[in-house]
């Protein structure tokens, strides 16, 4: 588009884009009634680091369409040389903010060409974060007073993973487990061990107890464990209490357990019972799942 616009004496002129979304985000039975902007500082360093280098050209020079003409001419390449987006001006709701359908939350204003360039990584630094941001704000909400940590880094593409935990934190998640991101922040990083621990035990001959005597014992003040590696309800929780009982005989308070997997809800009530009745009524209860 860029070339059409140079080719038809447009590219230098003055325009002006909006970004907005259409619909809020929609969960199937309803749809969210507001979101939280998120991923404005990650385009605003890209557009001052970026500029089209001599390799880019050389590669969209490259470039042929069908009949095997270039499909790019070569004034217009000679134009975009060394081209960056400091003739565009951004105007925009500060990240974290509140923000509803059809009101801009971007505006682009700045010579057409370079701004319809600017469109696509726009779009690709906003629209994801801003979609994690607001789910993390929502559940946030849901939690009340409970703490909500990320834990997306596992499941997120790539360096997307990143933007997710940074969007996370800003829509109100209290902690992430990605630890980049985390100290970027100025956040302290947190998390529990994974099933791997508890398998790399038992694969020696140890087993669940062990793992968790062995987990406890490096990080007494901060002990979470993860407890349904073998089976929540039979072996979680009661080497769980074990162990828990173990820190508090050596003046450590026991801080929680995790349930990763199953009937959350069940699961949550039913280890709530076996750990009140074991005298660790204050234990948090984390739940993470897919």
């Amino acid at each position: 588009m860029a070339q059409v616009y140079y080719r038809q004496g447009l590219h230098e002129r003055r325009a002006r884009f909006d970004w907005f979304f259409r619909s809020y985000p929609d969960y199937g039975e309803h749809q969210a009634g507001y979101a939280i902007t998120a991923g404005l500082e990650w385009l605003l360093e890209w557009m001052e680091e970026t500029v089209f280098t001599a390799d880019d050209i050389a590669a969209l020079a490259a470039q042929r369409a069908p009949s095997g003409a270039p499909r790019f001419d070569e004034d217009f390449l000679s134009w975009l040389d060394g081209r960056g987006f400091d003739a565009i001006r951004i105007d925009a709701v500060p990240e974290g903010r509140v923000v509803h359908a059809h009101v801009p939350t971007v505006i682009v204003d700045g010579p057409l060409a370079m701004a319809q360039i600017l469109e696509t990584a726009l779009l690709n630094r906003l629209n994801y974060q801003t979609l994690i941001a607001t789910k993390a704000s929502r559940v946030k909400e849901a939690a009340r007073q409970g703490a909500v940590l990320d834990f997306g880094m596992r499941r997120g593409p790539d360096l997307g993973a990143s933007a997710g935990s940074r969007a996370a934190l800003i829509g109100g998640a209290d902690h992430s487990s990605n630890v980049e991101v985390s100290h970027l922040f100025g956040f302290d990083p947190k998390g529990t061990h994974a099933h791997s621990l508890v398998q790399v035990f038992m694969a020696l001959g140890d087993g669940e107890l062990e793992a968790f005597r062995a987990f406890a014992s490096r990080y007494p003040d901060e002990c979470v464990l993860l407890v349904d590696t073998v089976d929540t309800l039979q072996s979680g929780i009661p080497n769980a209490i074990t162990v828990f009982r173990e820190l508090e005989a050596a003046g450590h308070r026991p801080v929680g357990v995790r349930l990763d997997s199953g009937d959350l809800a069940y699961l949550a009530i039913r280890s709530a019972q076996l750990l009140d009745a074991a005298g660790f009524p204050d234990v948090s209860i984390v739940l993470s799942s897919d």
